[in-house]
């Protein structure tokens, strides 16, 4: 688990506590998507890129890369294999 590494955490709103898809609707969730980067941590496991990280997608797991590096992530709207260059597909 990427929670091991003390670089990943999850986050959900105080109102819908729920470890599913329903997050993404939640206000929390949708200011998190947009403003992560800005205190560098990127959605770890976005929608359509389960083929690249390997992992269902979780609007709740977030995880710390930088602030440099989240900027460039989600302006590329990649993952964190894409930009490292661990993706083989």
């Amino acid at each position: 688990s990427e929670h091991q590494t003390g670089l990943a955490v999850d986050i959900v709103d105080a109102d819908y506590l729920e470890l599913d898809e329903g997050q993404e609707e939640t206000a929390t969730q949708q200011w998190l998507m947009i403003h992560c980067a800005e205190y560098g941590f990127i959605l770890r496991y976005p929608r359509g890129k389960e083929n690249v990280t390997g992992v269902t997608y979780e609007p709740w797991h977030y995880r710390y890369v930088g602030k440099d590096a989240a900027k460039a992530i989600m302006q590329a709207g990649g993952t964190l294999e894409e930009y490292t260059g661990a993706h083989t597909a």
